[in-house]
């Protein structure tokens, strides 16, 4: 745990904690509503930490993927190589997933598999919904609620990154709006939770639509959740579209202290 609270600066340039692993949530059966707690949707993609290697300026840095098993995806997908870009912040680690959608905003899995195998078609985009280091400093000890605060003011929407603010205690709606709309399921995380890389921990809490084994992909698959802000530009409009029916809004999340 230490390598991964701790950071070698050289210079003036952060380097990146490269042994962060994502934090892992424990199933539920059944949602719930808990003040105490931010909800998200899932759409049952490919969880992957993405890495934002240190640059000189803002928007120049390497980016590469770690998935939840600790696997690298090699290459890069290239729809994914400039997501620095996107992040106003010399260097990054996100946590988040990586989805393809189809015409409704719905995770399309073997359209997925085919491009991260490296076949062309629909373009790949990453949602991100936590910000584990920024500029060399590592975030992991702030509250959930500050964390995403940080990423807000950080991203920069685009195609390719997307993210929205989670729904503030009303998870059992989330999760009948989410089944609904042909999602994997929600997320309920409690909103003082720091994180733990690596550790499964009943600060998080998933609530699978389908059964949890049904919803894998191979290799390296998860589940996270996360949406776009309102920014996004209409080659997204999928994802916005089934966005706007979910019980989702920037005023649903409160601001952190």
């Amino acid at each position: 745990m230490s390598d991964q609270l701790s950071l070698r600066l050289d210079s003036a340039v952060p380097n990146l904690p490269s042994t962060l692993r994502p934090m892992l949530d424990r199933p539920l059966p059944e949602p719930f509503d808990s003040p105490a707690h931010l909800f998200e949707p899932i759409w049952g993609g490919v969880r992957a930490l993405a890495f934002i290697a240190p640059a000189e300026a803002q928007g120049g840095g390497e980016v590469t993927f770690v998935t939840e098993a600790g696997a690298w995806l090699d290459p890069t997908p290239i729809d994914l190589a400039a997501l620095a870009a996107r992040v106003a912040a010399r260097s990054a680690v996100l946590d988040g997933e990586i989805v393809v959608v189809d015409p409704d905003g719905r995770l399309d899995r073997e359209e997925l598999s085919r491009r991260l195998a490296g076949e062309p078609g629909r373009p790949l985009a990453y949602l991100a919904f936590d910000l584990l280091d920024l500029d060399g400093t590592p975030q992991l000890s702030l509250s959930l609620e500050r964390r995403r605060a940080l990423l807000r003011k950080v991203l920069r929407p685009g195609d390719e990154l997307v993210a929205v603010p989670a729904i503030v205690e009303d998870g059992r709606a989330l999760f009948a709006a989410v089944a609904a709309q042909g999602l994997s399921g929600i997320r309920a995380r409690q909103r003082s939770s720091p994180y733990l890389p690596g550790v499964r921990s009943r600060l998080w809490r998933s609530i699978s639509v389908a059964p949890a084994g049904s919803r894998k992909l191979r290799p390296n698959a998860g589940a996270t959740g996360s949406s776009p802000p309102l920014e996004l530009r209409p080659d997204t409009a999928p994802v916005l579209a089934l966005i706007a029916r979910l019980p989702l809004g920037l005023e649903d999340e409160p601001a952190a202290g």
